[in-house]
């Protein structure tokens, strides 16, 4: 039996990151993830990890009980801890699950906050009276508070001032805040043929409408958004630039640079969505970067602290912002102070960062374990996505696959809500491999939908 070495736990720590509980829990998690420590692997002793970390010994001992509780762990009395052998483990418990599991609502995991949440609110009541906090915010959002944002999109490759950023109540709120403005009612926006069903909910309540531009395994197809733009009257263009829900597909620079060139061409303004790609590393600069002077850009906090961080951005071009802002005022108001001061607090004091580490390493063991299974592991994933696009074998249609799933316990969006207009349905289905709340349940999921994927569809969704 093999055991694992201090330096490789101390390696597993993200670089830059102080030795704690959290820090070395996500190690030992991301190592099984990444295959590095193998079922039945030793991990040192706690006295001794300790003493090489330079943290105290009842740090690596709650570590150790939190991974124990995870199910990551086995621990024997007078022998060691272990590394457990997570598939067995979780095959039998999930056995006795009975509730169908949600794969359907797009949820992101919310990361352990230990202390940090209250100390926070702590720090926020004891440096604000209540109705600077609760209180009535400017439209746009404190200075200090755009100012946190401006400094945290720089790594997206946003470099933008305060004076152009709206806060806004999440990015559902930031996304309504631009159509609403920058399009009127009757006027037709481009986007990708398979689309965030939010987004379709939004253009209809405010009354555009959408023509869906084909896409390929690397994104919008610029030829056909061209053709598009000549052949009929566009108000503006949407799109995902990372992560792009349903699809998972990722533009490449080259792309980038054809749409922004397009809106250049039509005088078009571009609406660019980045609320699933918050996590993700990506050297190649945003269409924002490309085209500033026409494009909105889109963010928030949601993908990374979890749902309930209802704080997000919208970024406008200097002399767009003044209408852009009057779009807040439309909807929901101008974005909570405690949220602002939460999220502003967190990215400087470095609690996103930590966060995002975070999130990474759940949708890595949530990605890795998909990919342990033949049909599932084929579907269209990217590492720091909650989400997997799954191109359906012979003969299974979208729909019959939703209705079987259902049969089995699993609840699928059907994918006819992705569809923009009347194209046809798409073969595929999206699965949303964060929402499960824990991997025995993501398991017992997939175990379903792999032994589904392998029959033969029958009528109304039963299955042979």
């Amino acid at each position: 039996m093999e055991n694992c070495s201090k330096d490789m736990i101390e390696q597993l720590i993200q670089s830059g990151t102080k030795a704690r509980r959290q820090s070395i829990v996500s190690a030992v998690i991301d190592g099984i993830a990444r295959r590095k420590l193998a079922p039945g692997e030793k991990l040192p002793p706690q006295r001794d990890l300790a003493h090489h970390l330079g943290v105290a010994v009842g740090t690596v001992g709650r570590a150790y009980a939190e991974l124990e509780t995870q199910g990551f762990v086995i621990s024997h009395v007078g022998r060691g801890t272990f590394i457990a052998d997570m598939r067995t483990a979780r095959t039998q418990n999930a056995l006795q699950l009975s509730e169908p599991i949600d794969m359907a609502v797009y949820r992101v995991p919310v990361p352990p906050l230990d202390d940090v949440f209250g100390d926070t609110l702590k720090a926020m009541a004891a440096e604000h009276r209540p109705d600077q906090i609760l209180g009535s915010a400017p439209a746009a959002g404190r200075f200090e508070h755009r100012e946190a944002f401006a400094h945290w999109l720089k790594r997206f490759g946003v470099f933008a001032t305060p004076d152009q950023i709206v806060l806004t109540n999440g990015g559902q709120h930031a996304m309504m805040s631009a159509i609403s403005t920058i399009t009127h009612p009757g006027e037709v926006i481009a986007t990708e043929e398979f689309t965030d069903p939010r987004m379709k909910m939004v253009v209809s309540h405010l009354d555009r409408q959408l023509v869906g531009i084909p896409v390929d395994q690397h994104g919008l197809l610029p030829e056909a958004l061209d053709q598009i733009c000549r052949t009929q009257t566009i108000a503006a263009i949407y799109c995902t630039t990372r992560s792009q829900n349903p699809t998972n597909i990722t533009l490449r620079l080259e792309r980038r640079q054809a749409i922004a060139e397009i809106a250049r061409r039509y005088d078009l303004p571009v609406i660019e969505s980045d609320v699933y790609g918050t996590i993700m590393a990506d050297v190649d600069p945003p269409i924002f970067a490309l085209a500033p002077e026409r494009t909105h850009f889109i963010s928030s906090l949601g993908r990374i602290a979890g749902p309930g961080m209802k704080i997000g951005c919208l970024v406008s071009p200097p002399d767009k912002v003044a209408q852009t802002q009057s779009g807040v005022g439309m909807s929901t108001g101008a974005a909570t102070l405690i949220m602002a001061e939460l999220g502003s607090r967190w990215i400087t004091e470095g609690r996103i960062d930590e966060m995002i580490r975070w999130q990474q390493a759940e949708m890595l063991r949530r990605v890795s374990l998909i990919a342990t299974f033949p049909v599932l592991g084929q579907a269209r994933a990217i590492p720091t996505s909650s989400h997997v696009w799954l191109t359906l074998p012979e003969p299974w249609r979208a729909e019959e696959f939703v209705a079987a799933a259902a049969a089995h316990g699993v609840t699928i969006a059907p994918s006819h809500s992705f569809v923009v207009g009347r194209r046809s349905v798409p073969h595929a289905v999206r699965l949303v491999i964060a929402s499960p709340p824990s991997m025995d349940l993501l398991e017992t999921a997939c175990e379903r939908l792999e032994r589904l994927l392998n029959t033969q569809p029958r009528i109304h969704g039963d299955t042979a």
